[in-house]
């Protein structure tokens, strides 16, 4: 059976949390109950399982591999951290995030061998590629973040700092064992770049992706719930509501595994962190969700005609409702419906308000071509490359089939859309 090992680490309430990175692989143990009650109720204010919390030098030790130091508890507020949650099996952010952006994240590595080096290229260009306002460049040294070795013990990968601080900086150092029983001198790159994205992720601001079930990506756990403890939940509007495999932030690795974000993952990070990027969505399928109606952009009664009208319409899971999305560069896409193969077009290339948006057989014109801008709330405006107008439901509709045409932006909730994966 393929090993699965703990990727992670955590700041709560500006405290330092140790999560190693370690094989799961220990029995389950009986409760101790000498743990004194006002202590576990803290724990549980952290967001953490009460679980077999056992007592060691300078602190506590939840969930089998997260030390809580006598200090952290001490200083713990009764007010939780909210979360942020992409479906059931969760995106999570912490109360602190990154701030001043856009922002530049200096990385840098020191005393690792070259293999390491190359890896943390890797994991940096993922985060740069989607064109979010946080970027992280590599430095030769004194970076922001440093990536450094440390001698963890067998089977332990790394561990992270933690979350972003109170002043909405990045946390130091990221620690990694090369040694020859954890990640060794010269690992896959793919594989060593995931685990370094993964502990980028927490500094950041991301939670595991399988909060509520480590049990999803670690096969066991000894306490596979880490808990809510009452904490406020934000979910970004209609991210999937099934399990979300390969996540960069699932709690657990197996050996060699390389995760890329998915495209959930883009969703999250631009969630927090879009809105300055030139290419906000990742190519692929999605669902165009209008925010003042909760309604699908729809071809009218899944015509494949050129004309088609562009409508919007209660979500059916229709192809005539799902959108490709391929990026052209310099900001913009190509929307084509996967029903009918023809690309979102402005009839006629009119660049006046109100005209119609259709479909239409594919040909590069710039009425064919739309720019993709992060709003900062989850949800994005699409403007025409022609015209610089933005795609609008008319009049503000909620019905179905409300028409779906060009306006000059202003921010309103007609012209405001959530792609959603598919």
């Amino acid at each position: 059976m393929k090993c699965k090992f703990i990727l992670c680490l955590a700041v709560v309430a500006g405290s330092l949390i140790f999560q190693s990175c370690k094989k799961e692989s220990q029995p389950v143990l009986p409760e101790d109950s000498s743990i004194p009650v006002n202590t576990l109720l803290k724990i549980k204010e952290l967001g953490y399982s009460t679980y077999d919390v056992k007592k060691t030098p300078g602190g506590y030790i939840a969930e089998g591999d997260i030390f809580l130091s006598d200090e952290t508890l001490a200083n713990t507020s009764i007010t939780p951290s909210p979360l942020l949650r992409i479906a059931k099996s969760e995106q999570y952010r912490t109360t602190n995030l990154i701030t001043g952006l856009p922002r530049v994240i200096t990385i840098s590595v020191t005393n690792l061998p070259g293999t390491y080096t190359t890896a943390t290229d890797i994991a940096i260009a993922r985060y740069n590629a989607l064109g979010l306002q946080l970027t992280f460049q590599r430095v030769a040294s004194g970076g922001q973040v440093n990536i450094e070795y440390a001698s963890l013990g067998a089977g332990v990968l790394g561990r992270s700092a933690g979350f972003p601080t109170s002043g909405g900086n990045p946390p130091s150092p990221i620690q990694l064992n090369s040694d020859a029983n954890a990640l060794g001198s010269n690992p896959n790159v793919d594989y060593l770049a995931t685990v370094i994205a993964h502990e980028i992720g927490h500094t950041i601001g991301f939670r595991h992706t399988d909060y509520f079930n480590r049990n999803y990506s670690c096969g066991w756990s000894p306490s596979p719930n880490e808990g809510q403890a009452g904490v406020g939940a934000i979910n970004i509007p209609g991210t999937p509501t099934a399990e979300d495999p390969n996540s960069w932030m699932l709690a657990c690795i197996g050996s060699g595994v390389n995760r890329p974000f998915n495209n959930n993952d883009v969703v999250a990070l631009n969630f927090l962190y879009g809105g300055g990027g030139t290419n906000p969505v990742a190519n692929g399928n999605y669902k165009v969700i209008s925010v003042n109606s909760g309604k699908a952009l729809d071809i009218y009664g899944a015509s494949q005609d050129d004309g088609g009208d562009a409508v919007q319409w209660t979500y059916h899971d229709g192809a005539n409702q799902q959108w490709t999305f391929t990026y052209l560069g310099n900001g913009y896409y190509k929307i084509t419906n996967i029903n009918s193969g023809k690309a979102l077009d402005v009839y006629g290339a009119s660049v006046d308000d109100g005209a119609n948006v259709v479909q239409w057989t594919s040909h590069g014109g710039p009425n064919q071509e739309w720019k993709v801008v992060a709003n900062g709330d989850g949800s994005f405006t699409l403007l025409s490359r022609h015209s610089n107008k933005a795609l609008d439901v008319y009049g503000a509709s909620q019905d179905d089939g409300g028409n779906v045409v060009q306006w000059t932006a202003h921010g309103g909730n007609n012209q405001r859309w959530y792609i959603q994966p598919i």
